[in-house]
């Protein structure tokens, strides 16, 4: 993704003719959404591509995880053969994590592959789910466990679309965006401490600087790893290996992502202690702020589901769970973390 297809700013969904510039030789272009984004944003969307020369046909997906299953995907795929979609036509995904995920992965199979645009409403997905090409579906053993890698053409972050989110939702991309802080960025970690009431409150000038940074860097690490198999791209998985074992087990829906992932990130910062050299001090300091985020806490977890979903983690080799670990504050490391280590881990949080 080069630097001319990413676009942030306010308004930015409806200049389609800058963002759809390149991305299909052809005129015909599938709109897909769900009910909730489709109300607000939809129209405005359609409105821009057709304004740009494009023949739209729209489909909207159901609502949260329910878009990222067979089916789902069954019913895109018949609409956008019906609709007379082929290779040089494209894909744009508006919705958010759930959306461009199915609507990705849709792009990724049909006719074997054609563009798609990412134009995510969430917060988490203007700063990680919609940026790096990983497209998938849910399986009954596990989020994302059918899927591939089909990077966008282009990514479009309006941030106007964040101002309407729910407090929840807003606390779970700022949960994904503690993530790039931890890992590669303490002047971000910092600046995510030290803000984190306005952030938390909506600010606008404060939220969009999170977009720009966190898409930099997801972006920064995909370009270095485009199929995570290099090693870089594992490091975007920090607070993931018990964060998405975290959603399977508790139920899918119950936590957002991104609250997920803070209890995985408070997990991995014990066993960063423990593997990685994390100073005590340093581990506890962000314990204790991560343990003031407003997330809820999963109640009745069968631990041995919780360590089975764990082992189905993309990380694991032979059999060996592998967690990405800190060694301070910036300084990221994939080791391999033994089952009795993540049960005792998993019992302090949540027993």
């Amino acid at each position: 993704m080069s630097e001319d297809t990413l676009f942030v700013g306010a308004g930015a969904r409806r200049r389609a003719r800058a963002w759809m510039r390149g991305v299909c030789r052809g005129k015909r272009v599938a709109l897909v959404s769900e009910p909730g984004v489709w109300h607000r944003y939809g129209a405005g969307v359609e409105r821009a591509l057709k304004t740009a020369g494009f023949a739209v046909t729209r489909h909207l997906l159901p609502r949260d995880e329910a878009a990222k299953s067979w089916d789902a995907i069954k019913e895109l795929l018949t609409m956008m053969l019906e609709g007379g979609l082929d290779r040089d036509s494209a894909l744009i995904a508006l919705g958010g994590g759930a959306v461009t995920d199915a609507a990705g992965f849709a792009a990724a199979i049909y006719l074997r592959g054609i563009p798609w645009v990412s134009a995510p409403t969430t917060l988490l997905g203007q700063i990680d789910g919609g940026l790096g090409g990983k497209t998938g579906i849910n399986l009954a053993g596990g989020k994302n466990l059918a899927g591939a890698f089909h990077r966008p053409a282009a990514v479009i972050c309006d941030t106007v679309v964040l101002n309407t989110l729910p407090p929840r939702e807003r606390v779970s991309g700022l949960g994904e965006a503690l993530k790039y802080g931890l890992v590669f960025d303490p002047s971000l970690w910092r600046l995510m401490m030290r803000e984190w009431d306005a952030l938390a409150d909506g600010d606008e000038r404060l939220t969009a600087e999170i977009v720009r940074r966190g898409a930099s860097w997801k972006r920064r690490i995909v370009a270095l790893d485009p199929r995570e198999i290099k090693g870089p791209r594992e490091l975007l998985n920090f607070g993931h290996t018990l964060g998405h074992a975290l959603e399977s087990v508790a139920g899918l829906g119950v936590l957002r992502h991104g609250e997920a992932v803070v209890w995985g990130m408070r997990a991995a910062l014990r066993l960063s202690v423990k593997r990685a050299g994390l100073s005590a001090a340093t581990a506890l300091e962000a314990d204790c702020f991560l343990s003031c985020v407003p997330v809820p806490k999963p109640r009745s977890l069968d631990f041995r589901r919780l360590l089975a979903a764990a082992r189905r983690d993309k990380k694991t080799r032979g059999g060996a769970v592998r967690f990405v670990l800190l060694r301070s504050i910036g300084s990221a490391v994939v080791r391999t973390v033994c089952e009795d280590e993540i049960l005792a881990v998993a019992r302090e949080l949540f027993a």
